[in-house]
């Protein structure tokens, strides 16, 4: 079974290439993810998802968190707040698999990914989009 929940579409673009490529990496893992959950092998790939995803937040959270502080209009504090509870909850899973990994929690996780993503991009105004082109993003 292929996951379809998200494709790529042009109105997911913010107008900036390196934030476009990042958040269809995103969406990649998201449709892993349902994949995984949808063909019952989480057991199997559910890790090697799981720390995709860990190794993406990392590098993609800091990549934001440079980019942002680079410019100095811009209050990190939201994304920061935002940051934070998108790690929260990878360190909850990762807590709870800890124990037991069920198909439970994959689902869960997968639908709060799911949540966020629209959710985050949301916040990609094109007043923000404009001060980050304007600052040589």
């Amino acid at each position: 079974m292929k996951t379809t929940a998200f494709q790529w579409k042009d109105e997911f673009s913010v107008g900036l290439t390196v934030v476009d490529k990042q958040h269809k990496q995103f969406l990649k893992i998201i449709n892993d993810l349902g994949d995984c959950i949808g063909n019952k092998n989480f057991k199997e790939k559910g890790h090697e998802i799981f720390f995709t995803l860990v190794h993406f937040a990392d590098t993609y959270l800091m990549k934001e968190k440079m980019l942002v502080n680079s410019v100095h209009e811009i209050d990190y504090s939201f994304f920061r707040q935002k940051h934070k509870e998108f790690l929260k909850q990878l360190l909850d899973f990762q807590k709870n698999c800890e124990t037991q990994c069920s198909e439970e929690m994959y689902i869960k996780l997968y639908n709060y990914l799911k949540k966020t993503y629209p959710e985050y991009l949301s916040y990609y105004t094109p007043t923000l989009v404009d001060i980050l082109k304007n600052n040589g993003v």
